[in-house]
């Protein structure tokens, strides 16, 4: 099979085709109060799915606050057909308890632990994934998709070192964490 093709040198040296139409995705991240939601607001054209009345202050576009996980993503299928330029979140760790709360009514759990241990986490992941994957249907339309996410302190203990130390981390569970954090074009 002939593998060679045609390609403008020009081109490749400035970049431009490297780069795609594909919106950003941030997760902006810290603990309450300090101005996430605020800093939220000043991206261009945005809208906001605001979970917890975060941005009831703010002089912003928003959806009605979701009362569950079908709203939410029933709100972010819309988002994908008006003509938005930024669509945020508001906040990680709310969207995810409106997910576990789905999960346990589906299953007819008391609490995400009924399923056995860890296995409850591994469903919330595999549940939380598919709002991720709506998001990047947008993300691939241009919009730019971002969440704000509290955080906590966690002290952590290292063997090697002497001492305990303070970590900051997201407030969501040890499954949705790492997968905001790899899907974030910004962590901020």
């Amino acid at each position: 099979a002939d593998l060679s093709f045609a390609y403008d040198r020009d081109q490749i040296l400035d970049g431009a085709s490297f780069r795609l139409p594909k919106g950003a995705f941030a997760v902006i991240t810290g603990p309450s109060g300090i101005g996430k939601s605020t800093l939220a607001s000043k991206l261009p054209g945005v809208i906001f799915i605001d979970t917890e009345g975060s941005t009831d202050r703010l002089l912003v576009c928003r959806y009605p606050r979701p009362k569950s996980w079908d709203t939410l993503m029933d709100m972010v299928d819309d988002a994908g057909q008006q003509r938005i330029r930024t669509l945020v979140i508001d906040t990680a760790d709310w969207a995810e308890r409106l997910c576990v709360d789905a999960l346990c009514a589906a299953k007819g759990w008391k609490g995400i632990e009924d399923a056995g241990y860890g296995k409850g986490y591994v469903y919330l992941k595999e549940k939380f994934g598919t709002l991720l994957d709506k998001l990047t249907d947008l993300q691939e339309k241009g919009i730019n998709v971002g969440f704000c996410a509290h955080a906590q302190l966690r002290k952590v203990e290292r063997p090697e070192e002497t001492g305990a130390f303070d970590h900051w981390e997201l407030k969501v569970s040890k499954q949705v964490g790492p997968m905001l954090k790899e899907w974030a074009d910004l962590l901020l």
